[in-house]
């Protein structure tokens, strides 16, 4: 969570910089929020065996199907190619693999036993049988992160910030505002 935030105040600054406001954000249109919004919060939905793997998977639909909506705004290409990767090390191993050595080194040792004990549909330790693990949780993102990620949550990351600064109205100089409003 804390790495969303990171990105997205990250790239709300070097909009900032390079020219852009919030006033009327996006100046990027953009289509099927509720999907974005519907994904999320089935991730959050506390339950638990299959049921859990089916809302995990009818999350990925959603967020897929936003990508693929907006496709066109920038970002997105990259954004969906993220939720693309992440999605088929899920399907393909019934979760997101993470490995012990990556929660180690992004101080989550805490997680391991519980992983090993419980697992879990959103996540479980990586062994000989998990597939594609080069494309599960296996970058450990250390202090103030404490987060293990996947090359598919890079590429949603720099899709949202890519997005971001892009979609950030460029200010009018200030001889122009004064016009405008006369």
């Amino acid at each position: 969570m804390r790495l969303i935030v990171l990105t997205v105040v990250a790239a709300a600054v070097i909009g900032s910089l390079a020219g852009g406001t919030f006033r009327d954000f996006p100046a990027v249109k953009i289509r099927g929020a509720w999907l974005a919004l519907a994904g999320v919060v089935l991730q959050f939905i506390p339950v638990g065996g299959s049921a859990a793997t089916a809302l995990l998977y009818a999350s990925f639909v959603a967020l897929i199907a936003f990508g693929a909506l907006n496709i066109r705004a920038p970002g997105f290409a990259l954004i969906l190619i993220g939720l693309a990767l992440n999605a088929v090390v899920i399907v393909a191993n019934t979760g997101m693999p993470v490995t012990g050595d990556a929660l180690e080194r992004s101080n989550q040792s805490a997680t391991l036993a519980d992983l090993v004990a419980n697992g879990g549909a959103k996540h479980h330790l990586a062994d000989e049988s998990t597939i594609l693990l080069p494309l599960g949780d296996v970058i450990p993102l250390g202090a103030p992160f404490d987060q293990a990620i996947s090359v598919g949550d890079v590429c949603v990351q720099l899709g949202v910030a890519w997005f971001i600064v892009v979609a950030m109205p460029r200010r009018r100089p200030l001889a122009l505002e004064n016009e405008a409003a006369a």
